[in-house]
């Protein structure tokens, strides 16, 4: 009798126990959300000012809207080159604030400032980019490229190499090619005709893939090779070689390899993001549809 009662004692003792390891073994539900201010701006050389982008973060339990994260009344500006500049809301679309005098360029070798104030924010967010010089191609496309017929096994060469001129400061360079039309093919043919481009079909890629148009590399170097496995689909492409200054590269690290947000790659002050800039040299060519 003795001998059962302790029996009892023991298993109660072992079910309390393995209750209380359960219950603290637990992930306790993540229903605590701070929202955010995210910045995502870049200055590109020769270009005017544009698509720079301020957003509220949103929980990742919810789905995610991109309009209604736009923050739509906030006073941005530049400051840069003697010059303050009072950037305006794209109200139509959906591509951020813009200066709205399109005949001024972002300038090389210049130091510009960010500065945003968000009503009922009290801290001001900032940044600052030194944009790069200048640079242009040494060795491009060729205005017309043949897609291989055989796009099971294709060749072993490359489309064509890439090279380009060394830019001070500037070791890693981002290679961006981007198909400017997937709609459209014949019409860029002599004569136009109507026929519709296509995407390049692979056994490993999904659906989802081709509605990005663009391809990103990262170049240690100042030449590449482009091999055919980047093009996703025919017709005309842009060629891109950016020469990013150190916040644009980190960046561009954190969204292709590392896949995540790290506050110390950041250079922006109060909120999220990036406030970064490149020069870049472009090129264009058309790519002909392996078959009719």
């Amino acid at each position: 009798m003795y001998k059962t009662k302790f029996n009892k004692i023991v298993i109660s003792i072992i079910g309390i126990f393995c209750f209380m390891l359960i219950n603290a073994c637990e992930d306790v539900i993540p229903s605590d959300y701070i929202e955010q201010k995210f910045v995502e701006a870049y200055l590109i050389v020769d270009e005017p000012i544009r698509n720079i982008v301020l957003m509220n973060t949103q929980p990742v339990n919810k789905k995610f809207e991109y309009s209604s994260s736009l923050i739509r009344n906030a006073e941005v500006k530049i400051i840069g080159d003697g010059k303050e500049f009072v950037l305006s809301i794209d109200t139509a679309g959906e591509q951020g604030y813009y200066y709205s005098d399109s005949t001024y360029l972002v300038k090389p070798n210049m130091q510009y400032k960010l500065e945003i104030r968000i009503p009922g924010y009290v801290d001001l967010i900032s940044a600052e980019t030194t944009t790069p010089a200048r640079f242009k191609y040494i060795r491009t496309s060729d205005d017309i490229l043949y897609y291989p017929k055989d796009t099971i096994k294709l060749p072993a060469l490359d489309s064509f190499k890439l090279e380009w001129e060394k830019v001070p400061g500037i070791s890693f360079f981002i290679l961006n090619l981007k198909c400017l039309d997937t709609l459209e093919y014949g019409k860029y043919l002599v004569p136009q005709t109507d026929e519709k481009n296509r995407r390049i079909e692979k056994p490993w890629n999904e659906d989802w893939m081709f509605k990005e148009t663009t391809n990103l590399g990262l170049i240690p170097n100042t030449k590449t090779p482009v091999v055919w496995m980047s093009f996703k689909w025919y017709g005309k492409h842009y060629v891109s070689i950016f020469a990013p200054d150190t916040n644009y590269l980190k960046w561009f690290i954190q969204n292709t390899i590392k896949n995540q947000y790290d506050p110390l790659l950041s250079n922006m002050k109060n909120a999220m993001g990036v406030f970064g800039s490149a020069s870049a040299a472009r090129d264009t060519f058309f790519l002909v549809k392996n078959q009719p």
